[in-house]
């Protein structure tokens, strides 16, 4: 009876360290967005997966240069006296994103 309970339990923890193994390997850079997915698609792929970017630009031609998704916003200064917002940033070249980074602080600071 213990082995078969010791077994199963062994077993559990096998499968949820692979799980969150797994899961980290796709969201490496916040829970919230696939990071696999987001690399090498186009803004129209990106925003009908996750809604419109909370703010992005543009160049003079028109193409994407980055899109920044709000995570967390600023806690009221009256609690902290620092900027604590999390924002997602995901870099294009020629309409494809290559590069994400996690912006913790002022926006563009």
């Amino acid at each position: 009876m213990k082995k078969k309970i010791l077994l199963s339990v062994l077993g559990t923890m096998i499968l949820l360290v692979l799980f969150i193994g797994i899961f980290h390997y796709y969201h490496p850079t916040h829970y919230q967005f696939n990071d696999r997915f987001i690399l090498g698609k186009t803004e129209e792929d990106i925003v009908e997966r996750y809604g419109e970017f909370t703010k992005s630009r543009r160049n003079e031609s028109g193409e994407i240069v980055y899109g920044t998704y709000m995570i967390r916003g600023n806690t009221p200064e009256w609690i902290m006296s620092y900027d604590n917002s999390l924002w997602y940033e995901v870099y294009f070249e020629n309409e494809i994103a290559k590069e994400i980074r996690l912006q913790e602080g002022w926006y563009g600071g």
